[in-house]
C-alpha cells in the first residue's frame, strides 16, 4: 500500500467558528495510473493548545510540525474513485469524527454521519474526468513443476511458505504512520498499536529479497496449499501494468485448485484491499461453508465488510439470500446488526442499510416476531432501570412488573416470541415465582419463560445490565472455534458453551446452563476455610448428585476431560478474573466458566496487586474429585495427557483461531487489537518444539496446581461476598448428602432399621463408616458416618419438633472404643425413631436417609464379590511418546505410575533410553532423578537417524532378543511347566516371558514377551493363557492373574488378591485360583465371576488338581473343616 502525504496550514492562533486553509495540496510522486482503484485520501486536523498538560489532551496522538508539538482533533477519509469508478470531482463536505475514535478501518469513505453538530471540512478536487479502465487478465499463465528447480531452492521456498507469520495490518496504523518521515514522530495512545512493533511484525514476514524470491518462482507453487496469501503478500507493486499480472495469476490458481477456507479467510484481511481478490475469496468461502458455518463467522463476516469497498459486497448478496432460506440465520443476523448500529458509529449508515435490506426481504410474520422480541427487551431493560434505581423491595417490585408484563404484553396483546438467545424456543409467559434477581454489583435478573407449545418446558436466562457482553459473545465464539478444532482432531473435551446477545447498548440476555453452581455454592457445606482450603467438597457433590456407579464415572469423566479444556482455552485467551463464582459445574460433571469481562490479558486487579496469578484455574480440589478421592494415582497424568493434546492441537491448528480474532480487531470491542492477538500468538509458543511445548504445558498444569493464589482468591471472594448465591432457596429439610427428596411407596416402607457393624476409613480422612440393616418387603444394607445421622437428626427436628427422643454430638477424635459407644447409641436413637408415630417413620425424609447411594451399592456389590479381589490394576506404567521429523527420531518419556517403593521408601526414579542391539552403548541417553512414585519426566532424547535405519534397528533388534533367547539362556531360568489338558501343547515361562511349544511335531509355537511369569497355564489348544507376573520388587509370585487371548492379542482379564497366587488350574468352565490357603473358584471363560471360595490347609506349593472332565472334581490339601481332601462340584 502507497502511503504519500502533504500537509496544509493555518497559523492563526486566535479563536474562530471557521478556519480557512485556502491551500493546494499536492501528492508529486502519486500518478493516477499508478493508483488502485481502492485509494483512500486520508484528512487529519491538527492544533496546539495553550495548556498541554490537560489530562484530556495527553491521551491525544501527538505530532510535532516544524518543532511545535501539535494534537490530533479529528479525522475523515474519502475514496478517490466512487462506485461507478470515476475519480472524484467537485467541492465535498466532511464530517469530522472526533480523534478518540481510534478504530479507522474500512476502504470507503469514513465520515461523522451521526452528530449533526460536528465539524465540517469543505474540500474541493479538480474537475478532470477519469475513469478507472477494466483489468484485462492474462490468460497465458502455466502452473510449473516444483522439480523444475533445484532442491535448495525448493527447500528455500518451503521454509518461507511454512514459517510462522502474523498478516495482520492494522488499518489505523495503516493511514496515520509514515516512519520515513523524519519530522514526524507519533505518539500512539496505550490502546493503538506501537509503531515500532508494527515495523517488526512487517521485517518478521518477509525482507524484500525474500518478496522478491517467491514472486520471482510463483509459477512453480501455484500448486501448494495456503501459498496464495504469502504470494500476493510478496508483490510490492500494485499499479496497472502489475494487476494484470496479478489477477491472471489469481484466475489460474482458482481453475486449478479450491481455496481452501483458512486460506479465504486470510484474503479477507484488511492486508487484501483489492476487490478482485477479494470477490475470489469470497466465492471460495461461500461455495465452502453453509447455513451453520455461516452462523459461526457471522462477527468475523460483518466486520469483514467493512473493507469492501462497495456497499453491495458479494457476501452481503450471499447472507441475503441465506437468510430468506434459514430463519435461524435471519433470527442471528437481524440481532447483530442492531448491535451493530448501537455500537459502530462511523459504519452506522452500511450496517443500517443493510438492516432495512434484511427487513425487506422478510414475510410479515417474522418480522412482527422479531419486533416482539425487540418489545419485550425493551420492556425488561426498563425494569431492569427502575429496579437499580428503586429503594423498595426488589423482589416484590420484580414480581409485579413481570406480572404487568405477562398480562399487558403477553395476554392482552397476545403475543408470543422466540428469544434472542434461543430460536427455537418460543413463549408466551413468563413463571414469575421462579424469577430472581441476584445480589452482585450490576443486579442481574434471572428470569424463567414457560413454553407456549410444551407446557412443562422451560427456559432459563439471565438479563443484565451495565456490562458490555460484546466480550463474552467473542470468547464464547473463540471457545467454539477451539471445540471445533479438537472435534476435528477426535477429541471431545465436552464443553458446555451457552448464548449471549447484546439486545440495548450494555445490556443483554445470557443462557443459563442448567443443573448447575457455581464452586462457591458447592463449597458452602463446607464452610468458608474448610471450603476454600479443602480438597473434598467438589468430589463429595459429585458423589451426592450422582447416586450410581456408572454415573460417577461419567462424571469424573466429564469433568477431567472438560477441565483439561477449559485450563488450555483460558490460558490461551489469557481470562482473568477466575474465582469460585466464575466457575460452574453440572451435576453431569462438567465443568465450565462464565463472566468474560477480562480477557486477552487483562488481569483482574486490586489496587496495583494482580490477582490472577496462577496461569489458569486447576486445584487440588479439583485433582481430588478427578482421583475418585484421591485414590486413583493415574488422574494427574491423565489430565496432563488431556491437557497437552489440547494445547499441542490448537498449536497445529492455530491459524483458524488467528483469524477470527484478526478480523474482530476493527470492532470497537475493548481490550480487541493486534497487541490482542499478538497476545493469543505468543500464548500458543510458536518458537517452541512439539516436545518443548508438552514440557512447557506440563509446567503450566503444575504451577496451577500448585499455586495457593487460587485458593486464597476464591477465599477473599467468598468474605467479600458471603451472602452471594446462584442458587434459590430450597423449601425442602433434607441432609447436605443427598441429592434430592425420595418419596416413599409402600415396598419401600421401613419396618426397622439397626446397625451392625462398623469399619475404620482412611480416605479421604479417617473416619469410621458404620453398616444399617434396614428392614422392608427385604432386607437392604446402608453405609453412613455418625455425622451424617446426627445431620440427618437435626433435619427431623426441624421438620417434626415434637419428637422427644435425641442424640448428642461429641467433637472426640473417633477411635474404636468411641465408635463402639456409638454404635450403641445409634441403635437406641432407631429404636426409639421406629416406634415413634407413622407421620415421622413413613416421612420423605427418612425414606430419602435410607434410600440406595453410590457408596451403598459399591460396597454391596464388593462384598458380593468378595473384597480379596478388588478388580483393580495396581501396575506400574510408563508413558512414552515417538515422533519422526525432518530425520531425527523424538523419544519423550512423559510419565510413569504406581512404581514400586524401595524398602518402604519413596523410590527415586529417573529414564534411560537406547536404541538396540548397541553392545558399546553409544545410543544411551539419561534423564534426571525426580523423587515420586508417580514422577513426571517430560524428558526428549533425540536421535539423528533415516527412516530405513529404524526399520533395520527394529529387525535387528528382533534377532538380537531371538537369537540370546535360543543360545544363551539356561534351563535355571525355567520356572514353570505344564501340559495342556490334553497333552499335546506344553507351556514354559521363563524371567522374560511365555512360550508354548507343539507336541507332535515339537516346535515352538509362539512367544509372549510379557515379562518375568513364575507360572502359567494354557486352556486345551485355544488361545487362552492364565499366568502370574512375577512381583517387581521379589521376583517371586505376585498377587496377580492374567489371562492373556493370544488371537486378539491383548490382555482379557485381569484379578488382584490380598496375597500371592500360587497356581492355577482352568477348565472349559472354570477357573482355579490357589492362594497360600484358599482356592478360589470362578465361572470360566465366559462372565467371570467368583462361585466358591474353599479353606485349605497351608498350601506354599500351590497344591490343587481338577479332573478333566468339564472341571468336575478338585484335589487340594485336607482341612479341618472339610471331611476330606476332596470336593465334588456342582
Amino acid at each position: 500500500m502507497t502511503r504519500l502525504m502533504s500537509f496544509v496550514r493555518n497559523t492563526s492562533q486566535e479563536n474562530f467558528s471557521q478556519v480557512r486553509f485556502d491551500q493546494q495540496l499536492s501528492f508529486a510522486d502519486a500518478h493516477i495510473c499508478g493508483l488502485q482503484r481502492e485509494t483512500l485520501i486520508l484528512f487529519e486536523i491538527y492544533a496546539s493548545f495553550a495548556d498541554d498538560s490537560d489530562p484530556i489532551l495527553t491521551s491525544l496522538v501527538s505530532e510535532v510540525f516544524d518543532g511545535m508539538s501539535m494534537r490530533l482533533i479529528g479525522w475523515c477519509s474519502q475514496t478517490l474513485f466512487d462506485h461507478e469508478r470515476r475519480l472524484i470531482t467537485g467541492e465535498r463536505y466532511f464530517g469530522i469524527i472526533d480523534s478518540t475514535t481510534a478504530n479507522r478501518t474500512g476502504f470507503y469513505s469514513l465520515r461523522n454521519v451521526s452528530d449533526r453538530d460536528c465539524s465540517i471540512l469543505t474540500v474541493s478536487f479538480g474537475n478532470r474526468t477519469y475513469f478507472w479502465p477494466d483489468i484485462p487478465a492474462r490468460k497465458d499463465i502455466v502452473a510449473r513443476s516444483i522439480t523444475e528447480i533445484s532442491s535448495e531452492k525448493q527447500e528455500e521456498l518451503s521454509q518461507l511458505l511454512d514459517r510462522r507469520c502474523l498478516f495482520l495490518v492494522d488499518h489505523n496504523i495503516l493511514l496515520t504512520s509514515e516512519p520515513t518521515i523524519d519530522n514526524r514522530k507519533q505518539q500512539s495512545p496505550p490502546n493503538a498499536l506501537d509503531e515500532s512493533a508494527y515495523i517488526r511484525n512487517l521485517s518478521r514476514e518477509f525482507s524484500d529479497d525474500e518478496r522478491y524470491h517467491l514472486w520471482s518462482h510463483r509459477f512453480y507453487l501455484m500448486h501448494r496449499p495456503n501459498a496464495l496469501p504469502k504470494l500476493l503478500k510478496s508483490r510490492t507493486v500494485w499499479d496497472y501494468p502489475s494487476l494484470i499480472d496479478v489477477y491472471g495469476f489469481v484466475n489460474a490458481i482458482t481453475q486449478q485448485r479450491t481455496i481452501n477456507e483458512i486460506e479465504a479467510l486470510e484474503l479477507l484481511l484488511a492486508t487484501f484491499p483489492d476487490m478482485f481478490i477479494r470477490s475470489c475469496a469470497y466465492r471460495s468461502f461461500m461455495s465452502q461453508i453453509g447455513s451453520h458455518d455461516l452462523l459461526r463467522y457471522l462477527p468475523q463476516l460483518l466486520q469483514i465488510m467493512k473493507c469492501d469497498y462497495d456497499y453491495s459486497s458479494p457476501i452481503i448478496e450471499h447472507l441475503l439470500e441465506q437468510c430468506q432460506r434459514n430463519c435461524q440465520l435471519a433470527h442471528k443476523f437481524y440481532w447483530y446488526l442492531r448491535q451493530l448500529i448501537l455500537t459502530e458509529s462511523i459504519h452506522f449508515t452500511r450496517y443500517y442499510y443493510m438492516f432495512l435490506a434484511l427487513l425487506y426481504i422478510m414475510n410479515d410474520d417474522v418480522r412482527v416476531e422479531l419486533q416482539n422480541e425487540y418489545d419485550l427487551c425493551v420492556n425488561l431493560k426498563k425494569i431492569g432501570w427502575e429496579i437499580k434505581e428503586s429503594k423498595r423491595n426488589r423482589a416484590d417490585y420484580l414480581s409485579e412488573q413481570l406480572k404487568t408484563i405477562n398480562k399487558d404484553f403477553f395476554q392482552s396483546g397476545q403475543r408470543s416470541c422466540r428469544l434472542p438467545c434461543q430460536f427455537g424456543f418460543k413463549t408466551n409467559n413468563i413463571d414469575v415465582s421462579a424469577c430472581l434477581i441476584f445480589p452482585s454489583y450490576t443486579l442481574p435478573m434471572k428470569l424463567v419463560f414457560n413454553s407456549s407449545s410444551f407446557p412443562s418446558e422451560k427456559y432459563q436466562a439471565l438479563f443484565k445490565i451495565g456490562d458490555d457482553l460484546r466480550q463474552d459473545q467473542i470468547v464464547l465464539q473463540l471457545l467454539s472455534c477451539m471445540d471445533q478444532i479438537w472435534q476435528a482432531n477426535n477429541f471431545d473435551f465436552r464443553l458446555s458453551l451457552f448464548d449471549v446477545v447484546l439486545t440495548q447498548e450494555r445490556c443483554g440476555l445470557i443462557e443459563m446452563i442448567k443443573e448447575s453452581e457455581t464452586l462457591l455454592d458447592i463449597e458452602k457445606p463446607l464452610g468458608t476455610i474448610k471450603g476454600s482450603f479443602g480438597e473434598s467438597a467438589l468430589y463429595d457433590w459429585l458423589y451426592k448428585n450422582n447416586t450410581t456407579e456408572r454415573d460417577l464415572d461419567t462424571a469424573i469423566d466429564n469433568l477431567m476431560y472438560s477441565c483439561a479444556g477449559y485450563c488450555v482455552a483460558t490460558y490461551i485467551l489469557g481470562i482473568g478474573d477466575r474465582h469460585n463464582e466464575n466457575v460452574m459445574v453440572k451435576k453431569s460433571g462438567n465443568l465450565f466458566h462464565i463472566d468474560f469481562g477480562k480477557y486477552l490479558g487483562d488481569t483482574q486487579k486490586f489496587g496495583w496487586f494482580n490477582r490472577d496469578r496462577a496461569p489458569f484455574i486447576f486445584t487440588k480440589q479439583m485433582l481430588y474429585a478427578m482421583s475418585y478421592g484421591g485414590t486413583s494415582s493415574d488422574a494427574m497424568h491423565e489430565f496432563v495427557d488431556l491437557c497437552c493434546n489440547a494445547f499441542t492441537t490448537l498449536r497445529q491448528n492455530s491459524s483458524l483461531l488467528l483469524l477470527l480474532l484478526s478480523h474482530l480487531c476493527s470492532s470497537n470491542i475493548p481490550n480487541l487489537n493486534y497487541d490482542a492477538v499478538r497476545f493469543v500468538y505468543e500464548r500458543l509458543a510458536p518458537s517452541k518444539s512439539y516436545a518443548d511445548s508438552i514440557t512447557h504445558f506440563t509446567d503450566l498444569v503444575v504451577d496451577s496446581l500448585n499455586s495457593t493464589w487460587t485458593r486464597l482468591n476464591g477465599f477473599i471472594h467468598k468474605m467479600a461476598q458471603p451472602f452471594t448465591s446462584t442458587n434459590s432457596p430450597s423449601s425442602e429439610t433434607i441432609p447436605s448428602f443427598v441429592p434430592s427428596t425420595y418419596a416413599i411407596t409402600h415396598e419401600d416402607k421401613i419396618k426397622f432399621a439397626q446397625v451392625i457393624d462398623y469399619e475404620k476409613r482412611r480416605v479421604p480422612v479417617k473416619h469410621y463408616l458404620y453398616k444399617f440393616k434396614v428392614e422392608r418387603s427385604s432386607i437392604t444394607y446402608h453405609y453412613r458416618t455418625y455425622n451424617e445421622l446426627y445431620e440427618f437428626y437435626e433435619c427431623l427436628i426441624k421438620q417434626f419438633p415434637s419428637i422427644d427422643f435425641e442424640m448428642k454430638m461429641s467433637q472426640q477424635t473417633e477411635n474404636r472404643i468411641l465408635a463402639q459407644k456409638r454404635l450403641l447409641d445409634m441403635n437406641e436413637f432407631l429404636k426409639k425413631l421406629f416406634t415413634s408415630t407413622n407421620e415421622i417413620t413413613e416421612s420423605n425424609i427418612v425414606s430419602t436417609f435410607f434410600q440406595t447411594d453410590q457408596r451403598d451399592q459399591q460396597l454391596n456389590d464388593r462384598r458380593e464379590k468378595n473384597s480379596e479381589y478388588p478388580m483393580v490394576n495396581n501396575r506400574a506404567k510408563i508413558g512414552i511418546i515417538l515422533k519422526y521429523d525432518n530425520g531425527k527420531l523424538y523419544v519423550m518419556i512423559r510419565h510413569a505410575s504406581n512404581l514400586p517403593l524401595s524398602n518402604g521408601n519413596e523410590p527415586r526414579p529417573y529414564c534411560k533410553c537406547y536404541l538396540i542391539p548397541d553392545e558399546s552403548k553409544s545410543t544411551k541417553r539419561k534423564g534426571n532423578i525426580v523423587n515420586s512414585r508417580n514422577p513426571i519426566f517430560n524428558e526428549t532424547f533425540t536421535y539423528e537417524i533415516d527412516r530405513t535405519e529404524i526399520q533395520k534397528q527394529v529387525q535387528k533388534s528382533f534377532e538380537y532378543f531371538m537369537s540370546s533367547i535360543r543360545y544363551t539362556r539356561k534351563t535355571a531360568d525355567v520356572l514353570s511347566l505344564r501340559f495342556n489338558q490334553d497333552s499335546s501343547c506344553f507351556i514354559c515361562t521363563t524371567r522374560d516371558g511365555i512360550r508354548v511349544f507343539n507336541v507332535e511335531p515339537l516346535a515352538q509355537k509362539f512367544y509372549l514377551e510379557v515379562g518375568h511369569v513364575t507360572y502359567a497355564e494354557m486352556l486345551y489348544r485355544t488361545n487362552l493363557i492364565a499366568y502370574v507376573p512375577a512381583d517387581y520388587g521379589t521376583g517371586l509370585a505376585s498377587n496377580i492373574v492374567n489371562v492373556y487371548d493370544n488371537q486378539l492379542k491383548t490382555h482379557v482379564l485381569e484379578l488382584c488378591f490380598n496375597t500371592s497366587v500360587m497356581s492355577i488350574r482352568m477348565s472349559r468352565t472354570r477357573l482355579l485360583v490357589v492362594l497360600t490357603n484358599k482356592i478360589h473358584i470362578f465361572s470360566f471363560p465366559n462372565q467371570c465371576r467368583l462361585l466358591h471360595t474353599i479353606e485349605t490347609k497351608d498350601n506354599p506349593k500351590g497344591l490343587c488338581e481338577l479332573s478333566n472332565n468339564d472341571g468336575s472334581i478338585i484335589a487340594f490339601p485336607f482341612n479341618t473343616k472339610s471331611k476330606n481332601g476332596f470336593i465334588q462340584l456342582l
